[in-house]
């Protein structure tokens, strides 16, 4: 832990990065957002972490095993670049 926080620590004290959900991060970074997320989504689906479909496609036991995810905005620190970021809402997520 001591290694983490000497890498982290500056003269202000720890720096931590703001993290925005998806509508308050568009608005306050506008266009590169938007570059932001589709690059998040486009890695996703190149991975094959998931294949997207319309909730009125879906069977009703499809909709009760779909995940929530959130997408956050973050600027990085020292590139001052948009960085996307998909993530399970953690209190749904199963095995």
């Amino acid at each position: 832990m001591m290694q983490i926080k000497a890498k982290f620590d500056t003269d202000e004290g720890l720096n931590f990065i703001q993290q925005y959900y998806i509508n308050q991060g568009l608005k306050k970074f506008g266009d590169d957002g938007k570059d932001a997320v589709d690059k998040e989504l486009r890695q996703m689906l190149l991975r094959d972490c998931f294949t997207p479909k319309f909730v009125k496609d879906m069977f009703a036991s499809e909709r009760k095993k779909a995940q929530s995810a959130m997408m956050l905005l973050a600027e990085k620190q020292f590139q001052k670049t948009i960085k996307g970021r998909l993530v399970y809402q953690g209190n749904g997520t199963r095995e």
